[in-house]
Formats: C-alpha cells, sequence, structure tokens
C-alpha cells in the first residue's frame, strides 16, 4: 500500500509524506535547508491527531511532544481529510498487529 500527500508552504518549503506499508515517510526540503528524510514506524503513533493552530499533529504514545506535524487542508481539504483517514486508520491497525489487540469498533 502506497499513499502519498504533498504539502507546500512558501516560507517551509515542500513537505511529502508517503505511506507504505507499516512506516510513513516523510521528506522535508525547503528554501534555506536541505532535504531531510524521516520514517515513522506507525504503530508508535497516538491515531488521534490534535489540532494546533493552523497544524494538525500526531503524538507518540510514549512521548510528550508531536512527532509529526500537517499543514491544515493543504494541498486541499479533500485530499488531506483522506490521506489523514488513511494514515489514522493504519496506525491503528499497525499498533493492534503489534500488540496482538484488535479495535472491536470496528476500526
Amino acid at each position: 500500500m502506497t499513499d502519498k500527500l504533498i504539502q507546500k508552504n512558501l516560507l517551509h518549503g515542500t513537505q511529502e509524506l508517503e505511506l507504505k506499508d507499516d512506516t510513513l515517510r516523510v521528506t522535508t526540503s525547503g528554501p534555506f535547508r536541505g532535504k531531510k528524510v524521516l520514517d515513522f514506524v506507525l504503530a508508535t503513533l497516538d491515531p488521534d491527531p490534535v489540532v494546533n493552530k493552523d497544524r494538525l499533529e500526531f503524538y507518540g504514545r510514549v512521548k510528550c511532544g508531536p512527532m509529526l506535524s500537517l499543514y491544515l487542508n493543504k494541498p486541499d481539504p479533500d485530499s488531506f481529510n483522506t490521506f489523514v483517514e488513511k494514515l489514522k486508520a493504519q496506525v491503528r491497525s499497525e499498533y493492534g498487529d503489534f500488540t496482538g489487540w484488535k479495535d472491536q469498533t470496528g476500526q
């Protein structure tokens, strides 16, 4: 399974998010910095993100601060919401696979 979301910001550059099996690859690049690639194991993310001003933040299950931050509704609300719903579902699934616990609500 591969799904992508590309977000652009005039000041902060480009952020490309790509779901690949049990990981999320985030590639960032900007006008004043080089390219940076981070991989997140989906089972480590909390599936319930928090809105913080113009960002949607995913926190880790054990860390205090946000691990992942997305620009709200970029590039457009439909693409953004579709990607976020897939990401949340995949995080829940991977955590269930990791722990052996399955969500009883059918999600």
